[in-house]
């Protein structure tokens, strides 16, 4: 049997909203393995903290905030690398699983993900993800306590690119060979695409696994910056 350590690394930036069913989602799956979760709240004070706290014993979460640059009241939004690296940073895991608050788990991601990666650390294991964009799954889970029409998710959602980290694993030394993220990048998925652009020049190599996730409906994040500043 081979004994690894698993941190799950969740950016957070004004979405408490969603973060409340991801960690509902993980909560419902057996995790067969040592792990921590690393929640990275990279906007301002808000529920987030007290979210994780109501989750802390049940997925051992470790509640971080990173957005101190935020505090003078004006919300200053930056790419989600850096709030990743330092995660990574902190974190205690062989393997390093990257998401976003706004996944929602459908099977046992953490196992299905993490699996490969412990055979081959040149494996960037991912999920097959659908993407929520007009809200109707959001919807749907808040009006039924998290419940979900799993024919709906296989049907009636577009492809979810999945080979950018919405939901990866990658051995943590993979991580930190190349840097990790870098901090240079701004706009939208740029710093992602440059990290699995790194991680494939150094020898890495995407693997689907049957871990099966949703992208839950948020505005783009522009508008939500302009809500902030109202």
């Amino acid at each position: 049997m081979i004994l690894f350590k698993v941190s799950v690394l969740i950016t957070a930036f004004q979405r408490p909203h969603l973060l409340k069913w991801n960690l509902f989602s993980l909560a419902r799956q057996e995790i067969p393995f040592s792990y921590e979760i690393i929640v990275l709240n990279d906007g301002i004070a808000d529920e987030t903290e007290t979210l994780c706290a109501v989750y802390q014993k049940r997925l051992n979460i470790k509640y971080v905030f990173t957005g101190q640059r935020n505090r003078q009241g004006e919300m200053k939004y930056r790419v989600p690398g850096f709030a990743l690296n330092i995660g990574a940073k902190l974190s205690s895991g062989d393997v390093l699983i990257i998401s976003c608050a706004e996944m929602f788990h459908l099977n046992e991601t953490i196992a299905h993900l993490c699996k490969p990666v412990v055979i081959d650390p040149k494996f960037l294991a991912t999920s097959i993800g659908m993407d929520d964009q007009d809200a109707s799954f959001l919807d749907y889970v808040e009006s039924n306590g998290g419940d979900f029409d799993y024919e709906d998710y296989l049907h009636n959602y577009p492809l979810l690119n999945t080979s950018l980290p919405f939901l990866m694993a990658v051995k943590r030394r993979e991580f930190f060979a190349i840097g990790g993220y870098d901090e240079d990048f701004v706009g939208f998925a740029y710093d992602d695409n440059d990290l699995i652009s790194r991680l494939s020049k150094n020898g890495c190599r995407l693997c689907l696994t049957q871990a099966q996730t949703i992208h839950l409906y948020h505005p783009a994040m522009m508008t939500t910056m302009f809500k902030a500043r109202r």
